[in-house]
């Protein structure tokens, strides 16, 4: 009788202990990686799960949601059509975590431009000897660059001072070395990084906050899980972890 007891109890652990250790699967983008981190962390000591993170550019989580690989949550980064038409993606998950902010940087000590206005912004530019972003088919920090220099009017009339590499490293290293009069990349990968100077953000009449949004996969190998993780996500203590990495948080 006191086997059986035994048993019973040992197997009655381990139920419990998998259910505790339960693994929720999240691919981010890249540039979220320092918030998120310390929020799946903060998020792994209140809840009995564990969040496997895989971080990637915004093109290739849109490429892995297109595929339908096996995932429980996906952040993914504006435009979202695609992530919904895929059929992958619970529509009704959609949950507002945050937006990237388009920022513009010089070489530390070289003089700030004015970027208070469209106009300012386009009298900058075109000063400029060599603007550095990230090549728009690489991911969606140049996306937001090319969008606000063709509002602008003035794509034709910088495009031999453009340098577009793939990734934001090369981009920060042109602006520390001097190479690059002015960079455009996301706040939030620029505010680490003591050797540049940050000008600020571009206004968004010519750069539309890039919304990142998360999504429960069709394939959630835990919905309950996926659902609590996108409810902390969007919480006030998850969204002040944001602001201060430098994103918009969503409301």
């Amino acid at each position: 009788m006191k086997q059986m007891i035994l048993l019973a109890a040992l197997a009655a652990g381990i139920a419990f202990t998998a259910q505790a250790q339960s693994e929720i699967t999240l691919l981010a983008p890249g540039p979220m990686r320092t918030p998120l981190d310390k929020i799946v962390a903060n998020f792994q000591a209140k809840m009995n799960h564990k969040v496997k993170v895989t971080y990637g550019t915004g093109l290739s989580t849109r490429q892995s949601v297109a595929k339908g690989e096996a995932l429980d949550v996906t952040l993914a980064v504006a435009p979202f059509f695609g992530a919904i038409a895929s059929g992958n993606v619970i529509p009704s998950s959609a949950t507002p975590i945050a937006s990237f902010l388009m920022a513009v940087a010089v070489p530390k000590n070289a003089p700030k431009p004015d970027i208070s206005s469209p106009a300012a912004v386009k009298q900058a530019f075109l000063a400029a000897k060599i603007i550095g972003f990230v090549d728009p088919d690489f991911g969606s920090a140049g996306q937001g660059a090319s969008e606000a220099i063709m509002k602008l009017g003035i794509t034709d009339q910088i495009a031999t001072k453009i340098k577009v590499p793939n990734g934001g490293g090369p981009v920060q290293r042109g602006l520390a070395s001097g190479q690059l009069d002015i960079g455009m990349l996301y706040l939030s990968d620029m505010l680490p990084n003591k050797d540049i100077t940050i000008v600020g953000v571009l206004p968004k009449e010519i750069c539309t906050p890039t919304a990142i949004v998360g999504f429960i996969s069709t394939k959630a190998s835990d919905p309950p899980g996926a659902k609590a993780l996108l409810e902390y996500l969007a919480s006030p203590e998850a969204q002040a972890i944001f602001k201060e990495a430098g994103f918009q948080p969503h409301s």
